[in-house]
């Protein structure tokens, strides 16, 4: 009977083969978009902030982080 067996000894460990200097993959085009849309949605969340705060003399983001350090357990 005979057997077979396949060995990793010869092949390169992953990640320190330096005979080509791997360049950073591109993001798909689907993932560029997605982080487009985000990216937009957050600005426009961060201008209607900076509206309310303006508009009313209040400051939003401090009184969240204040009550999120004081509910936080930790």
């Amino acid at each position: 009977m005979a057997a077979l067996t396949f060995s990793d000894a010869l092949l390169p460990l992953a990640g320190t083969d330096t005979t080509q200097a791997a360049a950073p993959r591109k993001a798909g085009i689907a993932a560029r978009f997605m982080a487009a849309v985000m990216e937009s949605r957050r600005r426009n969340a961060e201008r209607e902030i900076a509206r309310i705060e303006a508009a009313y003399g209040i400051q939003i983001r401090e009184r969240v982080a204040q009550s999120l350090a004081r509910d936080l357990p930790f």
